[in-house]
């Protein structure tokens, strides 16, 4: 059987809940997290255009004591079930603010490395579900991802805006498409 996110959550849960080795569960499921084909993030209200219907990750400072964190689902139906909760749709109900991001198309790597620059310190993990707080540092150690450097996505023209101006990109999420409401979801 090959372990899921699940199974590492439960790993990770039986060692704490014994006292035992929590870290490497912990760091097996940042592992398998980052591995994931497609991840689900909640979405920004703040930042919704509603002629593209899309939006950038939200970042909250709702839990956690206050730190800023990002909200990522590792299956569409826990992203679901959040946004349902939390009425966190559009107000015509037919977008809900979440949005897939394939791992080949945006390349998490990115994602992780603006939310840190923008000063995320956590990343929580399927709220709603078997939630788990993941540290954005030991995740992106974890996963051997680059703090030295970023990936930022820029056409050819903002690339050439910022050469000839001499200064360093904005650094801002890639915008996202939100995912379409069935009747069941809403």
């Amino acid at each position: 059987m090959i372990p899921t996110i699940e199974t590492y959550k439960n790993q990770l849960n039986a060692a704490k809940d014994s006292n035992g080795d929590w870290r490497n569960p912990y760091e097996n499921l940042m592992r398998e997290l980052y591995n994931l084909p497609v991840l689900f993030f909640a979405l920004s209200k703040d930042n919704y255009d509603a002629v593209t219907k899309t939006s950038v990750p939200l970042i909250s400072t709702k839990d956690f004591n206050g730190s800023p964190t990002l909200y990522v689902f590792s299956d569409v139906d826990l992203a679901s079930g959040w946004m349902s909760h939390y009425h966190h749709a559009t107000e015509d109900l037919k977008y809900g603010f979440i949005g897939a991001i394939e791992k080949a198309q945006y390349d998490f790597n990115s994602v992780f490395q603006i939310a840190k620059v923008l000063g995320v310190q956590m990343i929580m993990l399927d709220e709603g579900g078997s939630l788990v707080g993941i540290d954005i540092n030991y995740f992106m150690e974890v996963n051997s991802l680059s703090t030295d450097s970023i990936n930022v996505p820029l056409t050819k023209e903002q690339y050439d805006e910022v050469v000839a101006a001499g200064k360093l990109p904005d650094i801002r999420f890639t915008p996202v498409s939100l995912i379409p409401l069935t009747s069941s979801h809403s």
